[in-house]
């Protein structure tokens, strides 16, 4: 007697627990391959056949049939198990105790309204670059430079002798 075909309409399964038919040893692989096909065959006919029946058909606005799947009820195994949780190490227990947060990076990026494009804040083409790029060799008065050095100096001496 043959058991009743166990549907999963969700994944759009059919499960025949039936045992194949032993065919005889004599018999060719093609012979073999037939059978397993008009197998195949059946279960894919009462496939759609259950589709048919049990599910309902809505029709689009554009004219095209739907059926509505229920929801699965097989439960598909996983192809690797569920990664465990990483155990914390001992500076994320005391962060999380004081109540420590990560520090948040600042941007490599700064807005140059000049330019109005996005520039690195600093290296090449960076906006630290476009303030000073103008001076970049600045003449130096050596008479007032002089000028400086001698007057601490000499504000130096004074200072030392009243001590």
């Amino acid at each position: 007697m043959e058991d009743p075909y166990v549907f999963d309409l969700g994944h759009l399964l059919v499960s025949d627990s039936n045992p194949l038919v032993a065919a005889p040893s004599t018999a060719s692989a093609t012979d073999k391959e037939a059978l397993i096909a008009a197998r195949a065959q059946l279960c894919a006919q009462a496939l759609i056949n259950q589709l048919l029946t049990a599910c309902p058909i809505q029709r689009s606005s554009e004219g095209d049939l739907h059926i509505k799947l229920p929801e699965p009820t097989t439960q598909l195994p996983r192809e690797k198990p569920v990664p465990k949780e990483k155990e914390k190490t001992k500076w994320d227990k005391f962060a999380e105790k004081k109540g420590i947060r990560p520090k948040r990076k600042d941007g490599k990026l700064a807005f140059d309204e000049a330019s109005g494009e996005w520039k690195p804040k600093y290296g090449y083409k960076g906006k630290a670059a476009d303030g000073g790029g103008a001076d970049w060799l600045v003449e130096v008065d050596e008479k007032a430079e002089k000028a400086e050095k001698e007057g601490d100096g000499k504000k130096a001496k004074k200072q030392k002798k009243t001590k």
